[in-house]
């Protein structure tokens, strides 16, 4: 890329932060498994961490990689057989792949904010879930269920809580101090706290929805987001799909790692499974009904499929590809709440990583300015 592209990538970066709504911002490049580029923006300083909400999810699953790298669990193990109280109500069936892939019938299940600061309590109502429809016959974004699940299979299978188990067996490995699932109430000075910003667009949901928003509902919504990031006793929990907190660079560096594997963590067929195979194409709703593309933790850019928000009565058509839409077909990441970024392409080597702090109410020009942002990375040389 040339300097012009450079230039643009950061223009954009400070704009937003200069509107406010990033009011701080981290972005970095790595290639060969070395930093390129690592900058802040805004109110934000180098030494400050973002919480990296669903980004999270491809770093505790590396975790669970691992464990069957080991041989103490299997893709098709049941839950069940880990943890036979899981089973009632049908969950008998539910295997770690369809977790992992967001197709185990569980994507609107929740925890309580009491039972959120105990593994019993989690578990006990973890074990009263109900499926919302057959295992495997659908794909439906599980926003922290299915992670919670996992956490519980990890430490039943390794006898360490999932923090531990993630620090000791993946974060430590690779020499990752700065990235920390469950920051304990005493070092979370250097967080940033998220923020709602922005404006939204009501005309925009209604016409996508075809039906009137109820904007007290979406603020609520909103309110539990940020509290993963904003609470002291959540962020000590490490909410294992969308709790992390990391610097831009030490995510890129975790991507770096899933394309070489220089520590030798993963057995290279597993990862090559994770990073490589699609193992579901089942209709994402997000996507407006195209594939999910998904592996066993990531997601697969796959080939340019069309996928499109698409509102033709207010003249709105804005491509979904992932990141950006100018990495190849086999780039691989995970996006997060608020405008978390973070991505690898095998077929330059590169990986990105964007953290913010300012959660856009703007979805449609969140999208816009993500991909002309990431469009720019992706060319990075």
């Amino acid at each position: 890329m040339n300097p012009t592209g450079r230039a643009s990538l950061r223009d954009h970066i400070q704009q937003a932060a200069d509107d406010g709504i990033w009011p701080a911002a981290q972005f970095a490049v790595a290639r060969r498994g070395e930093i390129l580029a690592f900058e802040s923006f805004g109110d934000a300083r180098d030494g400050d961490r973002f919480c990296l909400f669903s980004a999270t999810k491809p770093i505790v699953a590396s975790l669970v990689w691992q464990l069957i790298g080991s041989g103490l669990i299997a893709l098709e193990t049941r839950v069940a057989e880990v943890w036979p109280e899981f089973g009632a109500y049908g969950k008998d069936v539910v295997t770690l792949e369809q977790a992992l892939l967001h197709t185990c019938g569980l994507p609107n299940a929740g925890i309580t904010r009491e039972a959120n600061v105990s593994r019993q309590k989690r578990a006990a109502e973890m074990e009263t879930w109900r499926l919302e429809w057959p295992p495997g016959s659908r794909y439906a974004y599980h926003a922290t269920s299915a992670h919670w699940v996992l956490a519980e299979v990890v430490h039943r299978v390794t006898g360490q809580d999932h923090r531990q188990a993630l620090r000791a067996r993946v974060l430590d490995p690779l020499g990752l101090d700065r990235l920390e699932l469950g920051v304990p109430v005493d070092r979370q000075a250097d967080l940033k706290r998220v923020t709602a910003t922005g404006t939204r667009r009501t005309e925009v949901l209604e016409a996508l929805f075809g039906q009137p928003v109820d904007e007290a509902v979406l603020d609520a919504d909103s309110a539990r987001t940020l509290s993963v990031a904003n609470d002291p006793e959540l962020r000590a929990v490490g909410v294992p799909g969308a709790g992390a907190f990391s610097d831009a660079a030490s995510v890129a560096l975790f991507y770096q790692q899933l394309l070489h594997n220089t520590a030798g963590l993963w057995r290279p067929d597993i990862l090559a499974t994770a990073t490589g195979e699609i193992r579901t194409t089942l209709p994402d709703p997000i996507r407006m009904g195209a594939p999910a593309n998904r592996s066993i933790g990531l997601i697969i850019a796959g080939p340019d499929d069309g996928a499109a928000l698409k509102i033709p009565s207010l003249g709105i058509e804005v491509p979904l590809r992932p990141f950006g839409g100018a990495v190849s077909p086999r780039a691989f990441g995970h996006g997060g709440a608020g405008g978390q970024s973070a991505w690898a392409d095998p077929a330059t080597g590169l990986s990105f990583c964007l953290l913010v702090n300012g959660m856009d109410r703007d979805l449609l020009g969140d999208v816009e300015r993500h991909a002309a942002i990431e469009g720019q990375a992706a060319q990075w040389a």
